[in-house]
């Protein structure tokens, strides 16, 4: 590129230094920083957000303070967009001491939090465990010079919705409109989760309905999430008739929502419905997978037809699908049980 008399730019050097981030070779990141700046290109924040963005999505968290090192000792200031990417490393790795205090140097610093850095924030706070300091920083972002989006509410509905205060989720809701934002795809699927994973299937049957008459269609993940829900309790015919109304809304069943059915079926010990299910596959152009193969054996188990597992699991197999770890142990416990019965 020199050699043809064209200089490189900052956004020539940023794609270099963030390739080399995401290779693991900080080093060569940190020369390349320096002859950036031997060329008079003075690196910008959006640089080393690059850089950390790299390092967390590798899983080492820990660079993030080299480079915010690197980073002074470059002269450059960082910006809200920088805090916004470190705090969300700290945030992923459940740092949330290391996120809190990246927070309050921000502001130390004269720059206010946006929508995105407090979403961050209260989201990793829900993730960490941490529910009662997401409620604060909720009730502090309230209370701050930045409202909450329709990110925020989701993230709290469902922090809500997990701890199955019913009431509350119902507040976030009311609170969401008055502030005259619209519930999305996200907030209903969210809704449909929570939910459908407690039991409250009319509740969440009520959500679809809802979100079809703001004129939103639902999403397969919503569908998923529902289907789902009923094949934990092994409440096969539900389950069924979701799929089916998934189907008269025009979308087509996922190998996720499949496997879920079969689930269902095989939790309801309805083991000729589960094989339906894997035909339907096989006739529609689905190829089974380990988690296909492995919730078909479980289904046989189930109702104690132990010598058919040896057969799927030859069929898996033969169909060129891998088994893991669970998959064996299935064909282990089958294979126990049949011995146990022979010696008896």
């Amino acid at each position: 590129m020199s050699e043809c008399g064209v200089a490189p730019d900052e956004a020539t050097y940023s794609l270099l230094v963030d390739a080399y981030t995401r290779a693991g070779r900080w080093e060569s990141a940190r020369i390349l920083l320096k002859e950036m700046e031997a060329d008079g290109v003075k690196p910008s924040s959006y640089v080393f957000s690059r850089i950390l963005a790299g390092f967390r999505d590798r899983g080492d968290w820990q660079k993030s303070f080299a480079v915010l090192r690197e980073m002074h000792a470059s002269g450059v200031q960082p910006d809200r967009h920088f805090y916004n990417v470190m705090i969300d490393t700290f945030g992923k790795y459940n740092c949330l001491g290391h996120a809190i205090d990246a927070f309050n140097r921000m502001r130390a610093e004269g720059i206010e939090p946006d929508v995105v850095t407090w979403n961050t924030l209260i989201d990793a706070h829900c993730k960490g465990g941490r529910h009662d300091r997401a409620m604060e920083l909720f009730k502090e972002m309230r209370e701050s010079n930045c409202p909450p989006g329709t990110t925020t509410y989701n993230i709290m509905i469902n922090l809500l919705g997990e701890q199955e205060r019913w009431v509350g989720v119902e507040e976030m809701m009311s609170e969401m409109k008055e502030q005259g934002l619209v519930p999305n795809i996200i907030t209903y699927t969210t809704l449909v989760d929570v939910y459908g994973r407690s039991g409250r299937y009319k509740e969440a049957i009520d959500c679809i309905e809802a979100m079809k008459a703001d004129g939103l269609k639902p999403s397969p993940t919503m569908y998923h999430a529902l289907v789902n829900a009923y094949a934990q309790r092994g409440l096969a015919d539900h389950a069924l008739n979701v799929v089916k109304a998934m189907r008269a809304d025009g979308l087509e069943a996922s190998m996720v929502v499949l496997n879920s059915l079969i689930n269902a079926f095989g939790e309801d010990r309805r083991v000729v419905e589960a094989f339906s299910v894997l035909q339907f596959m096989k006739e529609n152009d689905f190829r089974p997978d380990v988690i296909t193969y492995t919730t078909l054996m479980k289904a046989l188990i189930r109702v104690e037809q132990f010598d058919k597992v040896p057969v799927i699991f030859e069929e898996m197999i033969t169909s060129g699908c891998a088994p893991d770890r669970k998959a064996r142990a299935m064909l282990r416990s089958a294979l126990r049980y049949m011995k146990h019965t022979r010696v008896a």
